[in-house]
């Protein structure tokens, strides 16, 4: 009873200590960029709902720590709401209060030159990037990466890989004209291409030799134990041979973080292009219940292994920084998505008015926030139902 409250208890504070964290630095991104460019702000807020804690700064801006730790904003003087759409009777009353006061309107964020709304807006979604990008640094300067060569262990039989012709002992130079330099450069290709032709070009006695290979979608168990759907072609490295660990200089540790930050966003935008041609399950796809999942699970595994507790630690902070850095990518890839609402949705409003010269209607403005709180809300309906379809799939 006390083993599974304590669990309990990690798998929670996991979550929302993850999760917190990597909002509350979006939110920097936007606040910190704001600040630069004199910005008014009224508010910082860490989640929705009723504030657990609040104070106000010196600066005026009222900080609080709110119930529902599932998101979070920064609110700019003239905004009708978190979302920071404009309060036209507000921003109107400002406007005449500052005439008649003889000051200007420079601090206000929605009469600043477009460029620096722009910026602000940027801001949260690069803040994400740059977070992931230090905590790969962090990892490979104290854990270091250990990756595999793309020598050929195993060749399944009947599977793709068997087909095509790859054998033992070959070494795959390149997939769809990518350097393939290690294995996990092979699978994070070939997961994603289920149904697909692959190009593969393979060193094979000194020669080297082109052979095609269509992964097959397989449904396969995550490292938390979930079930997924990826594409697979039958193949096994050959650890004996070539594993390769390194640990990295500062330099070095920079260029891998950003390195691993491209790689996924490369592939996460590889994921979505597939789903909206239909060659991807949306089952892929997941929201907070997922995250949730995930955290708190690894927390929970890692805690109940049966290793000497200075290793366990060890491991609780390296597993839960890997997911902060791909879940901190994830956060800025969604945030970019063009739906108003999203910071993406601000942006595409920019591009209107950097095309026409002139801001989009408060009134249509006003509809596409509407219209995008309704696919936010209908997208949540759907995620949260792949969520329970995946967390399922722990117990089955």
């Amino acid at each position: 009873m006390l083993l599974g409250l304590l669990n309990t208890v990690l798998f929670v504070s996991s979550f929302v200590l993850v999760l917190s964290f990597l909002i509350f630095f979006h939110e920097l991104g936007h606040y910190s960029v704001a600040r630069f460019f004199k910005v008014s702000v009224e508010k910082f807020s860490i989640g929705f709902g009723k504030p657990i804690i609040a104070w106000t700064s010196k600066a005026g801006v009222k900080w609080s720590i709110s119930r529902i730790p599932l998101g979070g904003y920064v609110k700019f003087a003239g905004d009708a709401g978190a979302a920071s759409n404009p309060d036209t009777e507000q921003l109107e009353a400002i406007k005449a209060g500052m005439s008649e006061e003889g000051r200007d309107v420079s601090d206000i964020f929605h009469f600043k030159p477009l460029w620096q709304r722009a910026l602000v807006v940027l801001a949260g979604p690069v803040a994400n990037f740059i977070l992931a990008v230090f905590i790969f640094a962090a990892l490979g300067m104290a854990v270091g990466s250990q990756r595999i060569e793309t020598y050929i262990g195993s060749v399944s039989p009947n599977t793709p890989a068997a087909a095509a012709g790859f054998q033992v002992g070959d070494k795959i130079l390149s997939m769809d004209g990518k350097a393939t330099p290690y294995f996990i450069n092979v699978q994070r290709h070939v997961q994603l291409r289920s149904g697909t032709d692959i190009e593969a070009v393979v060193l094979r006695d000194g020669r080297e030799i082109t052979l095609i290979v269509k992964p097959e979608k397989t449904e396969q168990r995550d490292f938390v134990g979930g079930k997924a759907k990826v594409g697979r072609v039958g193949l096994g490295s050959d650890t004996s041979r070539s594993v390769v660990y390194k640990k990295y200089n500062p330099v070095e540790a920079v260029g891998f973080g950003i390195s691993e930050v491209g790689s996924t966003i490369s592939s996460t935008g590889t994921l979505l292009k597939r789903i909206f041609t239909g060659k991807e399950d949306t089952k892929q796809l997941g929201s907070v219940v997922r995250i949730a999942a995930i955290t708190g699970k690894s927390a929970v595994d890692v805690a109940n292994a049966d290793a000497p507790v200075s290793a366990r630690v060890k491991a609780l902070i390296t597993r839960l920084a890997l997911l902060a850095a791909s879940i901190s990518i994830a956060l800025g890839v969604a945030n970019l998505m063009p739906i108003p609402v999203l910071d993406g949705g601000h942006l595409l409003y920019y591009g209107y008015e950097a095309i026409a010269g002139r801001p989009l209607s408060q009134k249509k403005q006003e509809l596409g926030f509407r219209m995008g709180f309704a696919v936010l809300l209908a997208l949540f309906v759907v995620l949260t139902i792949n969520d329970i379809g995946y967390v399922s799939s722990f117990f089955s």
